[in-house]
């Protein structure tokens, strides 16, 4: 099949764009991507123009970003893929976990006035330089008609899970529609001595691999340092679940956000840190147990640390009942040979549950094509 893969900012539109930015975080539409050439398809990830014919592709898989998202968006270029596509050829498709806001944000655009504002096309001139009011007037009724579509909820909406959780607490949609797979497989995932961003092909730009060999690479548990590592770029919606954790004994280095002046670093150079660190606590969502997917998992696993996150999420990750439940007070209260004990026990069930099956990954696609 030629399938194109779109959207609606410069992340979705461009292929390995993450390479372009300052913390150079995978997404899952790498993993997609190469998955699905590697099923014999003819992909393509890239910009769609208001006006052009989709004709020549047997899918449009669209990944959808909100209006209100002060990013570089592509959100008419997007809803013009939306428009353009026969609906049997349409796929919708979500890479950011606030997945009900993307969606209530484009359904909210339902005049004109709402769609059309000054805002959003400044945004999206940042990735198409051809945008103006003048451009998208003329193809109001078009666009609007496209939002009405995508709020009809009728094609599948692909979103990136571990599977076996409850994806209808991501969004409110019908779940006979929703369509899951895990990444992971055909992911970019960063292991002890390939953490480093590589030369991708028809890319000007890169960041060559520090080359350390995976034993170089590895810190060992007697040079681990008894902290928690906290990664957030959404501080403000993940500070409750934070302080619920209680930690009084270790200290809490935090990570992401630009407004509290924290260290922001490459995803390569924050997998070291998970190596260097007993434990990192990944927040939980407000859509806890539906499975949706981090690479976190697997970067601290890893690097032979301790992941603390919502309950829900942790049974998810590994099927243990103690692993799930394990709390930032039971590392600080734990000796080293128990701290290395739970991290093999993570890894292990994780790996478990989860394995990286290029077959199983490809199966579940199927499911939208």
């Amino acid at each position: 099949m030629k399938i194109l893969i779109t959207g609606m900012n410069k992340n979705q539109t461009t292929k390995d764009f993450y390479l372009r930015q300052q913390l150079k975080v995978v997404p899952s539409h790498y993993s997609l991507i190469r998955c699905l050439e590697d099923m014999g398809h003819d992909v393509e990830q890239r910009l769609v123009k208001i006006g052009e014919n989709l004709d020549q592709y047997d899918k449009v898989i669209c990944f959808l970003a909100s209006p209100r998202q002060a990013l570089q968006l592509a959100f008419y270029n997007g809803l013009w893929a939306v428009h353009a596509t026969p609906s049997h050829k349409l796929v919708l498709a979500m890479d950011d976990w606030q997945t009900q806001d993307i969606f209530n944000g484009i359904r909210s655009c339902i005049d004109k006035e709402s769609l059309l504002k000054e805002f959003t096309i400044g945004q999206n001139k940042m990735c198409d330089p051809d945008m103006s009011f003048e451009l998208l007037e003329p193809h109001t009724e078009a666009l609007l008609a496209a939002v009405k579509f995508i709020g009809e909820k009728r094609s599948p909406m692909l979103l990136s899970v571990f599977m076996g959780g409850d994806m209808s607490k991501l969004i409110d949609y019908p779940v006979d529609l929703l369509a899951g797979y895990d990444p992971n497989p055909y992911h970019r995932n960063r292991t002890p001595g390939n953490r480093g961003d590589i030369e991708i092909e028809d890319m000007e730009f890169m960041e060559q691999a520090t080359m350390l060999s995976a034993e170089e690479d590895t810190v060992a548990p007697k040079d681990k340092v008894k902290v928690f590592n906290f990664a957030s770029l959404v501080q403000g919606k993940t500070k409750k679940w934070l302080k619920q954790q209680n930690v009084t004994d270790w200290d809490i280095e935090f990570f992401g956000s630009r407004k509290e002046k924290q260290r922001r670093l490459v995803e390569g150079d924050m997998c070291k840190v998970y190596a260097e660190q007993w434990g990192s606590l990944m927040p939980g969502y407000v859509h806890a147990g539906s499975g949706w997917w981090r690479a976190r998992p697997y970067q601290v696993a890893d690097a032979g640390s301790i992941l603390i996150g919502a309950y829900e999420e942790m049974m998810l990750l590994y099927g243990d009942e103690d692993l799930a439940k394990l709390t930032a007070k039971d590392l600080e209260e734990a000796t080293l040979v128990r701290l290395i004990e739970l991290a093999q026990r993570q890894r292990e069930a994780l790996y478990a549950r989860h394995p990286l099956d290029k077959q199983k990954q490809q199966t579940e696609l199927k499911a939208v094509l």
